[in-house]
């Protein structure tokens, strides 16, 4: 039985985690929800009963915040669904059990001897796991505990200092305060203790906040006297089953030039964004493509960026997923070509594994691109990411030390199609501007597109599954954050303070 009930707990807060994110978005939710997990750890029997507890934990909450995984996969790949379901397992527990399994026995080890610190130690030692999971291997950053709270302003503001596992750590001390809580309740010892760990996790809390509060009374980033530079985001939302076809070699580019002179004749922008994949050319290899996107984007000094492949003259060619800058006049100035491809999407890590390749054309797969300047748009310079690259925040640190004054991520979700996906990868996205103080243009081939500003706010955004478009301002500008300084310092120090910790206990014992 008391096995069991650990279990329901770990159950319960697998779904109480998932549901602190999109769609349900249940944010209040993340500040308890890890509290069941944390007490049934240290209630198990023994570390191998811990071990299956965190496991079980990652498993069912990667489900919860991932439903869409397989069916993606097995859409995408144009297999079974089983596949899907298997690849699902393998990625959950390789490139994410394995760190909250580590946790847990760093979490019990630590508990030995409890202290008023012990929240702070397991909130740093957490801190560790996640940053594991994003650091090793090919890095998976999906619904990390701090982005739960992106649209609560206050709490994401210390990401300019600490990226995302700074609200993490927060919300882990609080978690595990009231873990300590609970149990000394329930044995009638320690209560002091407990009682004070949770004082120091509201402390926690309150600094948090009041440097949020702080930020967002004396807004940092663009200076007011800044120029609003007007753009537009075009978003097709077509069907990517229809692109890269050879009968509908170009087919869609219709779509988003009729959506382009749209824009053009509603707000006269300065600058119009087209999402990743939206030409589906090689646009440097096709003259009358380009004469076709000058006659409507012919405006004095409109710009347009906008998403496809390009291929190299070498033998055997290379072909990149790339970013280009157009002029009113279909001249290409300049060009970026994406650096941290999607595994099995893009490039195949396991090269003997035929499953799951899909042949695009002529292009199977993509070459990862050199380090590039930002594009020189006429909203200031553009550090360009695509697609799963806003995921993880080095890479558009590394945009703003090149010199960035704004960010631009081009991204194409319809592979997936599902809202849930859609919408934590924006909130996701959304945080990258609060850390370097940037605004964001994300422009998306089903929505979410939007403008998102250097507080994190949402300026602007279109509905998901929806034909558009979408104006706004951008101001370019804005100094370098400690965050872009330093990167994930603080990861790194709480990693240490974990480790130190498990070594000082080791030699206790």
């Amino acid at each position: 039985m008391r096995g069991l009930l650990l279990l329901l707990a770990t159950l319960a807060s697998s779904v109480l985690y998932g549901l602190s994110f999109p769609p349900a978005a249940l944010r209040p939710l993340a500040w308890v929800a890890l509290v069941p997990l944390l007490v049934a750890l240290r209630l198990a029997r023994s570390a191998a009963a811990a071990l299956f507890l965190a496991w079980v934990w990652t498993v069912v909450m990667a489900y919860v915040v991932g439903d869409w995984f397989p069916r993606a996969v097995s859409a995408y790949y144009e297999q079974p669904f089983l596949v899907g379901l298997g690849l699902f397992f393998g990625v959950s527990t390789f490139m994410a059990a394995a760190e909250y399994m580590a946790f847990a026995v760093a979490y019990r080890s630590l508990a030995v001897r409890p202290s008023v610190m012990l929240p702070l130690a397991a909130a740093a030692a957490w801190v560790a796991a996640e940053f594991g999971r994003v650091e090793l291997l090919t890095g998976n950053p999906w619904a990390l505990a701090g982005y739960s709270q992106v649209g609560i302003a206050p709490m994401v503001q210390i990401a300019d200092v600490a990226g995302v596992y700074g609200v993490t750590f927060t919300l882990l001390a609080v978690n595990a305060s009231l873990a300590e809580l609970w149990l000394a309740w329930r044995t009638g010892q320690a209560r002091r203790r407990a009682l004070a760990g949770l004082g120091l996790a509201a402390g926690m809390v309150a600094l948090v906040v009041g440097y949020g509060l702080t930020r967002l009374a004396w807004p940092p980033g663009p200076a007011p006297a800044a120029r609003a530079v007007p753009i537009a985001i075009v978003q097709g939302n077509l069907d990517l089953g229809a692109q890269w076809r050879p009968e509908l070699y170009g087919e869609n580019l219709d779509i988003y030039l009729r959506l382009t002179y749209q824009a053009l004749r509603e707000r006269k922008p300065a600058l119009i964004f087209w999402p990743e994949s939206a030409m589906t050319f090689f646009l440097d290899e096709e003259p009358l493509y380009r004469k076709a996107i000058a006659r409507v984007v012919s405006a004095p000094g409109v710009q347009l960026i906008a998403g496809g492949p390009r291929e190299t003259d070498s033998r055997p060619p290379a072909y990149y997923n790339s970013a280009f800058l157009l002029t009113q006049d279909g001249t290409i100035v300049a060009s970026y070509d994406k650096q941290r491809l999607l595994p099995f999407a893009e490039y195949f890590p396991l090269g003997g594994l035929d499953l799951l390749r899909r042949r695009f054309a002529r292009v199977r797969e993509f070459t990862p691109g050199a380090p590039a300047p930002p594009l020189p748009t006429a909203a200031g310079a553009g550090g360009v990411t695509i697609c799963n690259e806003a995921m993880f925040p080095d890479t558009s640190a590394a945009r703003v030390r090149a010199g960035a004054e704004y960010l631009v991520n081009l991204a194409n979700d319809t592979w997936v199609g599902d809202r849930k996906f859609a919408a934590i990868v924006f909130d996701t996205v959304t945080l990258r501007a609060v850390e370097q103080r940037r605004y964001l243009v994300r422009a998306s081939t089903s929505g979410p597109s939007g403008i998102i500003d250097p507080l994190g706010r949402v300026v602007a955004a279109t509905l998901p599954d929806t034909r558009g478009t979408l104006s706004g301002t951008v101001k370019p500008g804005g100094t370098r954050t400690f965050y872009c300084r330093v990167g994930d310092l603080f990861a790194v120090l709480c990693t240490a303070a974990a480790a130190l910790g498990l070594i000082r206990r080791g030699r206790r014992e």
